[in-house]
């Protein structure tokens, strides 16, 4: 019996391969690789996906996952030319250990993984310029962020816990320039000690796509 597809889906597997996705609330067959390998720009919202899929698609570039549930990130394992990546309020995320292997990354987003308290050490993702963090509740360091080796900006949204390395790790980072927090559910008693401590200029809240627009390496203009 014929698996029924949303129809979303029938009608974008009717057309040209796009360069451009956003896929909601549906399920990845391995037949619909033929009109999403020209895939660069993918947005999906609770999407499952078949093991090992987004690794096959040859032009993937940026990638927002968003929504449903997980413990890992297995479904980028692979990915490795992704040079932006998204996680944003994936229930039950625990593990990001994968992010290690995404060597091409250049701008990394994760927010609301309340489950998250450790990230392993990006001391590999020598491209790594931007990183974005909000609503980490549960994280109780950032180290394994700041040993990637070349990070630039870092913004942090909302709950996040900063211990004193931490602190001291960003105050006295090699490469990072850029620094800021918005901490709209912080008290003032936490966070305002830790920016007298942090002498950089101030990183700007801006949406990934956004910053990448203003990097050299871009490929195109996003439409959505």
């Amino acid at each position: 019996m014929k698996r029924k597809r949303p129809p979303t889906l029938e009608v974008a597997a009717k057309r040209a391969p796009q360069r451009e996705l956003f896929i909601d609330h549906a399920e990845i067959i391995e037949e619909d690789y033929e009109w999403m390998k020209a895939v660069q720009f993918l947005i999906l919202w609770n999407v499952k996906l078949p093991t090992g899929f987004l690794a096959k698609l040859p032009y993937l570039w940026s990638l927002d996952l968003r929504g449903g549930s997980a413990t890992n990130l297995a479904v980028v394992e692979g990915a490795t030319k992704l040079q932006c990546l998204i996680v944003n309020q994936v229930r039950g995320l625990s593990d990001l250990s994968v992010l290690k292997e995404l060597c091409s990354l250049r701008c990394l987003m994760l927010y609301g993984l309340l489950r998250v308290t450790i990230l392993p050490s990006l001391a590999s993702l020598k491209k790594l310029e931007r990183a974005d963090l909000g609503q980490m509740r549960g994280l109780k360091s950032l180290q394994g962020l700041l040993k990637a080796p070349r990070l630039r900006e870092l913004f942090l949204h909302k709950k996040i816990n900063l211990n004193d390395l931490d602190v001291r790790g960003i105050a006295n980072h090699p490469t990072l320039e850029r620094f800021d927090w918005y901490p709209e559910d912080v008290p003032n008693k936490v966070w305002e000690p830790i920016m007298q401590k942090i002498h950089l200029h101030k990183a700007e809240c801006i949406w990934p796509e956004d910053w990448f627009r203003r990097q050299v390496g871009y490929p195109t203009k996003r439409v959505f």
